[in-house]
């Protein structure tokens, strides 16, 4: 092979001894290619954040300092689009391996605040163990330059795997149209959980798409939890809005944040959006570390209001509207020594909610046994959502009224965070759905029975940090409801979780 100049282009001129050689180099330098693409790939998220890796969607606040250095040394990856030109793109996620035994077949992965299994049942009294990877995640955050006009935007989309589209969400039951348990575990769906636009203007920030609800100011004051959220008496919830963030300082090292939004509305055919708003004052100097799942972030003292309202309309059998409004706070009683490192801190959080209308959204899976409206009951219009409300005892649709409260404790050293927490639910109106005009009595005593007016729940934890990409968990957590059955009061359900992320 030999090059020449000709007219000031270089070519390449092959003899037929080299095209054998040349083709090996060839296919060579393509795989070298392909390898530093992948490697340009894999990289970025570790490189412009000094943030262990925790991604602001789901871990607000100050990011934690990672363990060591090394994880930052490289170079962010620049890509081009059609119409953001000068783009970055920081990819994050992790690989998370789930051992969960349950000593009841009440729940999967994700504990929510499904109801337990009363013990004169099969699955009352049996165990369940479950190994899974549905919980992985990958994500990415594609930041575009500062505008001229002063505006910074990036965009967001996170997914992860516990989707779940098909006829029969649960594994393991017969008929047609159902999943096996191999697909199940071993194939999971693809979910959305973040897609939103960020932007940001002095002090005030626009989020367009969906992300964290506004109620409870998801995500600063989540529990120091191994488990997949969210566990019993959380607020928890991501859907579509269009929120707008008003940030001041109001002092040296202090913050007031006053937001509102219109999401997404409890049920399509009312005809109006949900309304959320809240008010948030928290430090910037008195930080403390919070570590759940696979990240760490630092957050500062705060404690944060919001409410929400939420309009459910039916065709002739009540016309709702559910208010609810929530407390939350985060104390570092040992603070960070410098507002970055999480070694010897200790912090206290906790929730309060109260309200109706918010069991089964913001309170996933929260029906406390009363039975969702379908779209084949009389005067309905449309379905809606279980656990938002039911048909009472005169035959109208009212929304279930919660009370809900949690408190936790985390210490935290360099490598290892500790973590206890409590929280307990409570149903303020079941007596108005103890019966249905429709049905016969031993269906009215079936209904009774099954109703639920208290769910508990308590958990310890352990996280360590092997390295900066590898975290090694373990929890001991119990769930019990208490149910309006004289001959079935309680229902338990102890759970041992072992879980490994691997974060990049």
């Amino acid at each position: 092979m030999r090059r020449r100049a000709d007219d000031g282009q270089k070519k390449l001129y092959f003899n037929s001894r080299a095209v054998k050689s040349t083709l090996g180099e060839i296919m060579s330098r393509r795989r070298d290619a392909l390898l530093s693409a992948l490697l340009s790939l894999a990289l970025p998220a570790a490189a412009a954040h000094a943030d262990n890796f925790a991604p602001q969607t789901d871990v607000p606040g100050a990011p934690a300092a990672p363990i060591s250095a090394a994880a930052n040394d490289t170079t962010p990856l620049n890509i081009t689009t059609t119409y953001l030109k000068g783009a970055s793109l920081r990819l994050y996620g992790f690989v998370e391996t789930d051992s969960i035994y349950d000593t009841t077949q009440s729940l999967t992965e994700e504990p929510d605040n499904a109801l337990i299994q009363k013990r004169n049942t099969f699955a009352g009294t049996h165990s369940r163990e479950e190994m899974s990877i549905r919980n992985s995640r990958i994500g990415g955050e594609l930041t575009i330059p500062t505008t001229d006009s002063g505006w910074k935007t990036k965009g967001i989309f996170e997914f992860d795997f516990l989707g779940n589209q098909g006829v029969n969400t649960l594994p393991g039951n017969a008929g047609t149209g159902t999943q096996t348990e191999n697909n199940f575990f071993n194939n999971p769906a693809l979910r959305v959980r973040h897609a939103y636009v960020d932007l940001t203007k002095g002090e005030l920030n626009f989020k367009i798409g969906q992300t964290w609800s506004l109620f409870g100011w998801q995500p600063y004051y989540f529990p120091g939890e191994v488990t997949i959220l969210p566990s019993p008496g959380m607020l928890y919830r991501r859907f579509a809005q269009a929120r707008v963030t008003d940030t001041h300082d109001v002092a040296d090292g202090w913050q007031l944040q006053t937001a509102a939004d219109a999401a997404k509305p409890a049920e399509m055919n009312s005809g109006s959006p949900e309304w959320q708003g809240g008010l948030r004052l928290a430090s910037t100097k008195i930080m403390g570390a919070s570590a759940n799942g696979a990240y760490t972030s630092m957050v500062g003292l705060s404690a944060a209001l919001s409410g929400v309202l939420i309009p459910l309309r039916t065709a002739d059998i009540g016309n709702p509207t559910g208010q609810a409004a929530a407390f939350d706070f985060f104390v570092p009683i040992i603070p960070s020594a410098d507002g970055k490192s999480r070694d010897n801190t200790l912090v206290w959080g906790g929730e309060a909610g109260a309200g109706t209308g918010i069991g089964g959204l913001e309170y996933t899976a929260l029906t406390m046994g009363v039975p969702g409206l379908s779209a084949s009951n009389a005067g309905a219009n449309g379905a809606v959502d279980s656990g938002i409300g039911g048909v009472n005892d005169s035959g109208n649709f009212e929304m279930l009224r919660v009370r809900a409260f949690r408190s936790h404790l985390q210490y935290n050293l360099k490598k290892w965070a500790f973590s206890g927490g409590y929280s307990q639910v409570e149903g303020r109106n079941l007596d108005r759905f103890a019966s249905n005009p429709g049905f016969s009595a031993a269906q009215n005593l079936a209904l009774l029975n099954g109703l639920a007016p208290k769910i508990q729940y308590g958990y310890a934890s352990v996280m360590y940090d092997a390295l900066d990409w590898l975290r090694l968990s373990a929890e001991l957590s119990q769930t019990r409801d208490t149910y309006n059955d004289p001959n079935n009061r309680f229902a338990i359900n102890n759970r041992y979780q072992l879980s490994a992320f691997f974060k990049f």
